[in-house]
């Protein structure tokens, strides 16, 4: 037995306002990998502050990019290419993206380098990205010989080709894609089977490009050829993140309002603006207004009818916000395409199937060749609630599962609030400005997972 602190979620009848959408995580980083490894000065507008965007920039200083952080902005001197590492171990924490970038670029460094991470990390799959470095010429070991972290990267990186499974995580594909310029051979990227999350490979590219690196690839992106080239300084302005915008739109939807939504823009990139299209299918008004970066959300009705399924596969980060969704839809809500998520923080669909029925949800996992691909859900209008939620450890299960408990009749409690730094900093002023009230209180508990 040991203390836990939760967070007790009131029910809530109705929402308020505004809201200010936090800026894109995935966006930021890239801006800060891509800054960081030209040569001369960038300037990154509206930068996301949260502790993986933080680890991130560390990571950066530790290959030797200066990153000067002004109020709004971030400016960064960045190595031309050079990978000089400050010390021989770099630490990624949590952060999968900081993990696989930092460990491909290591492989020009002219000494050894150490990457590593917490124990979520070192939980997940890595073993993909040092075949596929290999085959391009790099050095890399296994510090426990069983392909996960911490890695001695020995370097060695000279070009080539490569092949990688896409249905395992984009960041393996955008690892190789960000180091690839700074061989002096090009390198192309043969991408087996389904290709996953496609919309970050598409983030990666744009970035390039911004960059002045150039690159050619097929029409449905199994095939990528990166040249050798210089990353180029510039000016980048960052939006909204439509992940973090998801719990706010999940919320919206749980009851009559009429809410507006700052710092976010359709010209985006990101798969996740996907959870837009998903709430207008099931017939909430969305007004875009690019101009202003604003989106207006109207919801006439407070309740949703109706048999929906959505397919995931280039928006898995939603994953999560949608069973919030669909456990209040007076029909059958099916999601599908998840297979990815059970390689993130956490094998997300299996969390929230199994946290979704403590709370009496009628959500069955959808599983295809013993993998969780998604989940059906046969939802009705409100829960008793009373119960004790886990996060899993994971920031995007919390964060849904705070706007599952919106609706319910009793408080419930929920573990890991702390995580919402990881992304979503603002996470409890933006709910308490709309209305939604909540509390930390402390259990005795034992892990439920």
């Amino acid at each position: 037995m040991s203390l836990v602190k939760y967070l007790a979620v009131s029910p809530s009848s109705y929402i308020l306002h505004s809201a200010y959408i936090p800026s894109s995580k995935p966006e930021t980083q890239r801006a800060i990998l891509a800054a960081s490894l030209s040569d001369g000065k960038s300037i990154i507008n509206n930068d996301l502050r949260c502790s993986e965007t933080a680890t991130m920039k560390e990571a950066c200083r530790s290959i030797g990019a200066k990153i000067i952080e002004e109020p709004s902005r971030l400016i960064i001197y960045g190595t031309g290419g050079k990978i000089i590492p400050s010390n021989n171990v770099i630490d990624a924490i949590g952060s999968g993206l900081v993990f696989r970038v930092i460990t491909a670029l290591a492989c020009h460094s002219d000494t050894p380098s150490v990457i590593s991470g917490d124990a979520t990390l070192r939980a997940r799959v890595m073993k993909p990205l040092l075949n596929a470095l290999a085959d391009l010429g790099g050095n890399i070991s296994s510090v426990h010989m069983n392909g996960k972290a911490p890695f001695i990267n020995w370097g060695g990186y000279i070009g080539g080709e490569c092949e990688i499974e896409g249905n395992i995580s984009s960041q393996f594909i955008t690892a190789i894609l960000f180091t690839a310029p700074l061989a002096k051979k090009s390198t192309t990227i043969k991408i087996k089977g389904e290709i996953l999350s496609l919309s970050y490979i598409q983030q990666t590219l744009e970035v390039l490009t911004i960059a002045g690196i150039k690159f050619q690839h097929n029409e449905n992106f199994s095939k990528i050829t990166v040249f050798p080239g210089e990353y180029h300084p510039n000016e980048y302005t960052i939006t909204g993140d439509y992940t973090s915008c998801s719990y706010l739109v999940a919320a919206e939807t749980l009851f009559p309002c009429d809410l507006k939504l700052k710092n976010i823009n359709s010209k985006s990139l990101q798969g996740e603006q996907a959870i837009l299209t998903f709430i207008e299918e099931m017939g909430l008004d969305v007004i875009r207004n690019d101009q202003e970066n604003e989106i207006r959300l109207i919801n006439r009705k407070g309740s949703l009818t109706g048999c929906y399924e959505f397919d995931v596969s280039n928006c898995p980060n939603i994953v999560p916000t949608l069973a919030s969704i669909g456990m209040y839809v007076d029909g059958c809500f099916r999601v599908t395409g998840g297979s990815i998520t059970r390689l993130h923080k956490s094998p997300r669909i299996k969390a929230m199937v199994q946290e979704l029925q403590k709370l009496g949800v009628n959500i069955q996992p959808l599983i295809i060749n013993g993998v969780y691909d998604g989940f059906e859900i046969h939802g009705t209008s409100s829960y008793s609630g009373d119960c004790r939620l886990s996060s899993w450890g994971d920031h995007r299960i919390f964060m849904s599962l705070f706007v599952a408990s919106l609706r319910c009749q009793q408080a419930n409690f929920i573990d890991g609030y702390e995580d919402v730094h990881c992304s979503f900093p603002s996470f409890f002023k933006e709910f308490e400005q709309l209305g939604i009230t909540f509390k930390e209180m402390i259990f005795q508990s034992e892990s439920v997972y």
